[in-house]
């Protein structure tokens, strides 16, 4: 008779009620990246160690800006954190198969020429004319993706800048301009240079970084790019709202394991009778 109330407990499905408590955090962050070959080995590190970042945003907006001689939003600001994994997926194994071919440890394949058309094609709009490493036209793009500026003010902002600042080209917009953008916009740079910047090119970044309240640091270094990024996840958050996630799992497992230790020892208690 127990083993029938049981198994009628079990069929009549347990729950119990999980109430999870989902906070988005009030912060946008925009990867703003110097595509050209010669920031290849910093930008693979980079974008390694920010995939760890995004897998951890909680309602934080993410964008990818690339730019050479033109910009290219390669992902707008987005929730959707499994689009930007794809994309950052994509930049690196994209970086890796070029820094491989430039240093001679692989050849040409289709791979590489895919995906350097991938991240290289909407970047060399104009180049003939214009040349290439425009970084004042790069960070500005990055600048300008910010929506609800007035609106919002109160939300954190910040742009990971990657770049040897080399300008090969005619600007529209200086880097100490594109700076000043950011700081009429609230946005907070964090720069990062290559190793092997020119004096002159590493005053002026570090400059137009510090001016927005960021800060600048340069080096290939993996232990370098990952104690950086970890300075950013660290930057201020404020809390934008609360949510309330509520779900109904069902637990059999405690009564279903007494049914079965009931059962199995009347089993037993028959098989002592016979005998």
């Amino acid at each position: 008779r127990f083993n029938i109330l049981l198994s009628g407990f079990l069929m009549a499905v347990p729950y119990r009620t999980e109430v999870t408590e989902i906070q988005n955090m009030n912060r946008d962050i925009i990867l703003c990246m110097d595509i050209s070959t010669t920031v290849d080995h910093l930008n693979a590190e980079l974008v390694g160690k920010l995939k760890e970042v995004v897998e951890n945003l909680n309602g934080e907006r993410f964008g990818i800006v690339i730019f050479n001689t033109s910009r290219l939003y390669l992902c707008p600001l987005t929730t959707d954190y499994e689009q930007v994994l794809e994309e950052l997926d994509i930049i690196e194994e994209a970086l890796e198969l070029r820094n491989d071919y430039y240093s001679g440890r692989t050849g040409y394949s289709d791979r590489l020429v895919e995906l350097d058309n991938y991240i290289s094609a909407g970047t060399l709009v104009g180049n003939a004319q214009r040349g290439s490493s425009i970084i004042g036209d790069g960070l500005a793009a990055a600048a300008l993706d910010f929506t609800n500026i007035e609106e919002d003010p109160d939300r954190s902002r910040i742009i990971i800048f990657s770049t040897d600042n080399d300008l090969q080209g005619t600007e529209i917009i200086t880097l100490p301009e594109a700076g000043q953008l950011c700081v009429d916009r609230g946005i907070t740079v964090y720069g990062i240079g290559t190793e092997v910047m020119y004096p002159s090119d590493k005053a002026m970044m570090r400059s137009t970084v510090e001016m927005t309240g960021g800060e600048f640091y340069y080096g290939e270094d993996s232990r370098v790019v990952g104690n950086i990024v970890e300075e950013i996840q660290e930057h201020v958050a404020s809390l934008d709202t609360v949510e309330y996630e509520i779900s109904e799992k069902v637990t059999p497992e405690i009564p279903f394991m007494i049914l079965l230790i009931s059962m199995a020892f009347m089993i037993l208690m028959q098989w002592l009778c016979k005998v």
